[in-house]
């Protein structure tokens, strides 16, 4: 089979979505309002979200496995958050005040996250970065932010670097800012021991999220600790994405690592725009005894994303999140050994319900799965961007051959449908011809 046989299936299951494309395209650069949104050689246009599935203007039911940029891990359109922010609107939408409902859901994070002790709401991941970095250079009078390779914190002019490689000179930039190899602990305090005395904070993901899907090892990030102990810098945990996935809370106990900051948004918005930054009493109080700006947006505890995070975070509690865990890391099993029995240079990393398909370009035996900086950078994009495309025929949107299950994935059939798909386009692949 060839590339262009793919394309043009494609074309013609989407059609009513290529001709609407040219339209976007000449209003948004790029046709998009978010870069991860675009593949070629068109995106879909979504209509309408239910449960687990998109419905596109072509009227064709996909099972989502990118689930809203992984915030609606109670599936899309919740009916208990719907019925309650449909109650809220009538009290006034967006105040520009002080009001009740983010008490409530402040006082609920704190406690289902003991290691946030005083926090701010705002209104995305990018904003709770910017101002978790900006918190750690007031606190601690030096300037430089130390993020990790692949790593991705929204579009934070300060942290907008190193996220894809090639990762050359360790990312110094502007003297503000420098990056470390994810889990390579040898490498990453060479270069932390050379700016000891500049370092204001270290901000990484427990679980890397663009840059492969990768859990954090504990040994590394206790290193990280100690460093950040031994200098006065500040650890800042991004759990944008981590936040109440693996777990009831934060992701900081199943690594044995307290933090001094963490950020949060997706899931504790319930579906709605949100951000979060807290964590020790004493770093936050910074933003009372300093002039420091961190505003929060207009839209920052509105009642509406209050109310709806609420409400996510009281369906959460009653789930399972071992069973999740659990699920995603058998589907992630089988995959993989699927690869294995096809013999193709390509391999999932992930931990839980997150994962990432890799198709390799290099030798599989030279990869240590665990440390992106081995893999990221011998990525077989043309078969990545083929399989997403692969995968929509079959009736799965995995983005950019990545993906993270919701509670309401976890029923037999589905799952079953799922593995299926992967291990028809993965025969697929094995047989394609890049050629066109």
């Amino acid at each position: 089979m060839y590339v262009n046989t793919i394309l043009d299936k494609y074309k013609t299951k989407f059609s009513s979505s290529y001709k609407l494309f040219q339209r976007f395209k000449e209003i948004f650069p790029k046709g998009v309002c978010h870069d991860v949104r675009k593949f070629d050689p068109f995106p879909f246009i979504t209509e309408k979200a239910d449960s687990i599935y998109l419905f596109d203007v072509d009227n064709n039911k996909l099972i989502d496995l990118w689930m809203g940029h992984y915030a609606n891990i109670m599936g899309h359109n919740p009916k208990e958050i719907t019925s309650k922010v449909n109650n809220i609107i009538g009290n006034g939408k967006h105040t520009g005040t002080t009001n009740i409902y983010q008490l409530k859901l402040a006082e609920k994070i704190k406690d289902a996250v003991p290691e946030i002790e005083k926090l701010r709401f705002c209104c995305s991941g990018t904003e709770a970065t910017m101002y978790a970095s900006r918190v750690a250079r007031h606190y601690t009078g030096k300037e430089m932010i130390v993020k990790v390779e692949g790593g991705w914190h929204g579009g934070n002019t300060d942290l907008s670097f190193t996220v894809s490689p090639p990762f050359d000179n360790n990312g110094y930039k502007d003297n503000k800012s420098i990056s470390i190899p994810f889990n390579e602990i040898d490498k990453t305090e060479n270069i932390l021991e050379k700016f000891a005395g500049e370092i204001a904070g270290i901000i990484i993901e427990p679980v890397l999220g663009s840059g492969g899907s990768v859990k954090s090892d504990e040994k590394f990030m206790l290193s990280l600790r100690k460093f950040c102990d031994r200098y006065g810098a500040v650890l800042i945990f991004d759990e944008i994405i981590t936040g109440f996935r693996f777990r009831y809370g934060s992701f900081s106990p199943i690594l044995g690592v307290k933090p001094d900051i963490i950020t949060m948004g997706k899931i504790i918005g319930g579906g709605f725009h949100i951000g979060m930054y807290g964590g020790n009493k004493d770093i936050m109080n910074v933003i009372e005894k300093q002039n420091i700006i961190v505003g929060g947006g207009t839209y920052s505890a509105n009642p509406v994303s209050m109310t709806a995070g609420l409400e996510m975070l009281q369906l959460l509690e009653k789930q399972h999140h071992k069973r999740l865990n659990e699920t995603g890391e058998s589907l992630i099993t089988n995959i993989n050994n699927y690869i294995d029995q096809l013999d193709i240079n390509a391999m999932v990393t992930g931990y839980g319900s997150f994962f990432s398909l890799h198709f390799l370009n290099t030798d599989k035996k030279k990869i240590d799965p665990h440390k992106p900086s081995t893999f990221t950078t011998c990525i077989d994009k043309e078969r990545n961007a083929l399989f997403t495309i692969l995968m929509l025929l079959e009736g799965i949107y995995s983005v950019h051959c990545s993906g993270a299950l919701s509670f309401l994935h976890l029923e037999e059939n589905i799952m079953n449908t799922i593995l299926n798909s992967y291990k028809t386009v993965l025969k697929t692949m094995q047989g394609i011809s890049i050629e066109k």
